[in-house]
């Protein structure tokens, strides 16, 4: 429902302070948006980098595949996940996930008892898990990104589209009510003289 506007002056005052107020954020929601632009093109990237490096291991993997039916009992625990390192970043306001890397459990064990390989296999595999969760992380991160991207545009094109011509709209019509309103009584003064100086000219012939 659109505002009603009445047709005074302090109306009149009150839409040049919001006009004012909207000019003055506009451009600060205008560098926010390139804020996330340009760390959603970082982010991209680097989603891409994470991917093509999860293919080079998983192809390294491919190659040991033959040793994982006599390795895997033993290797599950050794490529648990004990921690993933993640800490909170803020970009324009917004909270963005950071990933810092994988800790996995580390039980001992003989070299001698394990099979051929086994420390090359192990590490490919956490290569593998490691890149995995960088992924995940990183789409996270694309995610709370473009949410903020989109709510941002939305506000821009909200004062663009609406709020700076609505308050310009009524700012015109409350304006011209006030010179109409001013011309008026203008007029209205005139008449009055008139009429005045019209009936002191009659008194004085009397």
């Amino acid at each position: 429902m659109a505002e009603r506007i009445k047709l005074n002056k302090v109306s009149l005052r009150t839409q040049k302070q919001k006009l004012a107020l909207y000019r003055r954020f506009l451009p600060a929601l205008e560098a926010r948006k390139q804020q996330f632009l340009m760390h959603l093109a970082i982010v991209r990237k680097e989603i891409a980098v994470q991917e093509a490096r999860m293919q080079e291991v998983l192809q390294e993997i491919t190659a040991w595949s033959a040793l994982y039916g006599d390795m895997g009992p033993l290797l599950r625990y050794f490529i648990e996940i004990r921690e993933i390192k993640t800490s909170i970043r803020n970009v324009a306001g917004l909270k963005v996930p950071q990933f810092h890397g994988v800790d996995f459990s580390d039980p001992p064990y003989s070299f001698f008892a394990t099979p051929f390989s086994f420390e090359e296999v192990m590490q490919r595999s956490r290569d593998a898990i490691a890149c995995r969760e960088a992924i995940r992380m990183l789409r996270e991160q694309e995610s709370v990104l473009f949410d903020g991207f989109r709510k941002t545009s939305q506000r821009i094109n909200l004062y663009e589209q609406r709020l700076i011509p609505g308050c310009r709209e009524a700012i015109r019509k409350v304006s011209v009510y006030l010179q109409d309103q001013q011309a008026a009584s203008v007029g209205v003064a005139k008449v009055a003289k008139r009429m005045t100086e019209a009936a002191a000219l009659q008194d004085v012939a009397a």
